[in-house]
């Protein structure tokens, strides 16, 4: 199935498949858009927010699939972020304009984005949920084998296209990168799709982000299991 890196044209309907793909997932459906039902034509403004943040990231690369005769048509899409100091030397390779524009215009766009356009169907308290649920499982991320590594933080495909290997060929995508580095990758799986990436090799399980009581506002969301590759290049 054909992928390529995103340009900023494809965002909008690539925030439109992941508003149909996690419409009834337990995180960024059921958690965080409680009022989907009655503003379903909302929930895409969430996930057009961060992947405008995400594109202008130096660390991040949007990868997205399309139809093999209409590369207009997105069909899925994949975040990737390189964590680790070879992501700090990724991101200093990106361009002043870039760096200005995701520094300042786009925080400053997403707000008036917001102001003038809410999103109606998302609870704000939980807009931050992920960033608050962090520091209960970084640790993972900071053991010295696992510190480099190629992070999925989000892969969804269009409910129409999925079984059809578009998710298979964005995944592929950050794993050739790993290995290509020798490098490990690293995600947080979704409520039982955590077969689909152990058949790729992403198959170590070291926790769940739920873990760490009831003080982790991800304690009683369903899925969440961390899961990382084996440093590819090493036995």
């Amino acid at each position: 199935m054909p992928i390529r890196p995103a340009n900023f044209a494809d965002l909008l309907p690539a925030a439109h498949v992941c508003a149909k793909a996690f419409f009834d997932e337990d995180l960024f459906g059921q958690r965080i858009h409680p009022h989907r039902s009655a503003f379903p034509g909302d929930m895409y403004l969430f996930f057009l927010r961060q992947l405008r943040t995400d594109f202008f990231d130096g660390h991040t690369r949007i990868i997205v699939s399309h139809l093999k005769d209409n590369p207009a048509t997105i069909t899925g899409v994949a975040v990737w972020t390189r964590k680790g100091p070879g992501g700090a030397r990724l991101s200093a390779s990106q361009s002043w304009s870039a760096w200005f524009t995701g520094r300042f215009i786009i925080p400053i766009y997403n707000s008036l984005s917001t102001l003038f356009h809410p999103n109606r169907a998302a609870d704000p308290s939980q807009l931050d949920v992920l960033e608050r649920a962090g520091p209960f499982t970084e640790h993972y991320w900071k053991v010295p084998e696992r510190l480099e590594n190629w992070y999925l933080a989000l892969l969804g495909t269009g409910p129409e296209y999925q079984g059809h290997g578009f998710g298979k060929e964005l995944l592929k995508w950050g794993i050739e990168r790993a290995e290509e580095e020798g490098i490990c990758v690293s995600l947080v799986s979704a409520n039982n799709k955590d077969g689909f990436y152990k058949r790729y090799g992403v198959d170590q399980e070291v926790g769940w982000a739920s873990e760490g009581g009831e003080d982790n506002p991800l304690h009683d969301i369903a899925g969440g299991m961390i899961l990382f590759s084996k440093r590819f290049g090493k036995k």
